[in-house]
């Protein structure tokens, strides 16, 4: 007995730690804190900085041009090779008269060498190297503007969630007010079916009514929290933390005033990466062309050489120069040319196209900006006036002199046009953001 005593003791502190957990507590945010934490834990951004640090250390791998490559080695043989045993002598220092008998240079005993040597190689003249660095240096600086453009494009991202998740808030608050006005709405008409004013149909219309918001109501509870996760992953967070927005819809006038008045759109991060990449286009072309030029290094070795380990009994150096110069490579070298020079032309169409339909973007987005701003005093204009139908028609409908009908229609137009002007307020935020992205400049 005592057992199942603590086995149900258990199960409802496990039941309660659950309910607990679930609870979270809510996470204030304002806009300005939602794209701080997306900047520090949105993954696509960090990715886009781990891509900036590829490509910083390629680009430190082009310092091989100028500093020289210097390799520390330690080797052991043991041979009765002929020619090996005396050269190894040699290299001892250890050669005697006795060495060149006929008989112990054709057949020697064994011998063992330990060999430690330095090499340095010494570039000096390498004109495709060159080139080639001047364009990892052209693709570091475009990877930085791509790293760039990703973050303002997430912040965009990021910005059209958080009013994604304020107009979801808004719009279950609208739902809510409409239920209550339905519940009102059918009490009333039960009051009047139960003195003989209204039929039987007009209190099931009103129930239905009810029924209806209510579906609708639990629909946009159930669009806050997509909306709340959606806008939890983008910030890098668990998705199941409650969030809660702080900043609320609506509009600036000085924007599009601002707007008219400043002609300069800037220069924008993703059409600086285009014109780095045509950079380091022209630089490989150019790389593959001085493959045709010879190539001009020193190098140098100092060694030691004993039959101990780490032995330094004897030593030697070498110094000298390489002049190279590949004359011919079955037209390797030229299809590679001709192969950058392509590469090159369709770089340079994509950057013409890109700034085209960047320009296309820009007028579109401005006059979505100024038809957005418009439709918000249409839209505040409806909802004014069907708030006040319906309020008309429910005064009417107390007094007995509208139809149950007319009054639930009224309260659904009512309805409609809440839900049309927090939606239009929503649009001209994501008009601006978009304006923004495209401007890369902030229009607030």
């Amino acid at each position: 007995m005592r057992n199942f005593i603590y086995l149900i003791i258990f199960v409802l502190f496990a039941a309660n730690s659950n309910v607990v957990l679930a609870q979270q507590a809510e996470l204030e945010l304002s806009l300005k804190d939602a794209l701080q934490k997306a900047e520090e834990s949105n993954r696509q951004i960090n990715k886009a900085k781990e891509l900036g640090n590829a490509a910083k250390a390629e680009f430190r791998q082009s310092n091989s041009v100028f500093l020289p490559n210097v390799n520390l080695s330690h080797s052991f043989v043991t041979t009765n090779d002929p020619l090996a045993t005396f050269g190894f002598k040699l290299k001892q220092e250890i050669a005697t008269t006795a060495d060149f008998n006929p008989v112990l240079l054709n057949d020697p005993d064994r011998i063992e060498n330990y060999n430690t040597k330095i090499e340095v190689e010494q570039p000096i003249i390498n004109f495709d190297g060159i080139y080639g660095r001047k364009a990892a240096n052209a693709k570091r600086q475009a990877v930085d503007y791509t790293t760039e453009r990703t973050i303002n494009f997430t912040q965009f991202e990021v910005k059209k969630a958080y009013y994604q998740l304020e107009l979801a808030q808004e719009a279950v608050k609208v739902y809510e007010k409409s239920q209550e006005t339905a519940k009102s709405a059918l009490e009333l008409t039960q009051n009047n079916l139960e003195q003989g004013y209204v039929k039987e149909a007009d209190f099931l219309a009103a129930k239905v009514r009810v029924l209806e918001i209510s579906s609708q109501l639990a629909d946009a509870k159930n669009n806050k929290k997509q909306a709340g996760e959606f806008l939890a992953y983008m910030l890098g967070l668990d998705i199941n933390t409650p969030i809660v927005t702080t900043d609320r819809l609506g509009r600036q006038v000085s924007i599009l005033k601002g707007l008219a008045k400043n002609k300069d759109e800037g220069i924008r991060s993703d059409l600086m990466a285009y014109k780095k990449g045509i950079e380091a286009r022209e630089n490989m072309l150019k790389s593959e062309k001085m493959k045709f030029l010879p190539r001009l290094n020193a190098y140098g070795a100092y060694e030691w050489n004993d039959d101990k380990l780490f032995g330094t009994s004897a030593n030697n150096y070498i110094i000298g120069a390489s002049l190279s110069w590949n004359l011919f490579g079955g037209y390797k070298n030229t299809g590679k040319v001709q192969k950058a020079k392509a590469e090159l032309k369709i770089a340079e169409l994509d950057l013409a196209d890109y700034a085209s339909r960047n320009n296309m973007e820009i007028k579109g987005a401005k006059r979505n900006l100024k038809l957005a701003f418009d439709r918000i005093d249409l839209s505040k204009l409806a909802m004014e006036q069907a708030n006040e139908a319906y309020r008309i028609r429910k005064d009417r409908y107390i007094q007995g002199l509208e139809k149950t009908t007319d009054v639930l229609q009224a309260e659904s137009a009512s309805l409609l046009k809440n839900l049309e002007y927090i939606n239009s307020l929503y649009r001209y935020h994501v008009a601006v953001f978009q304006l923004e992205l495209l401007l890369e400049k902030d229009l607030q």
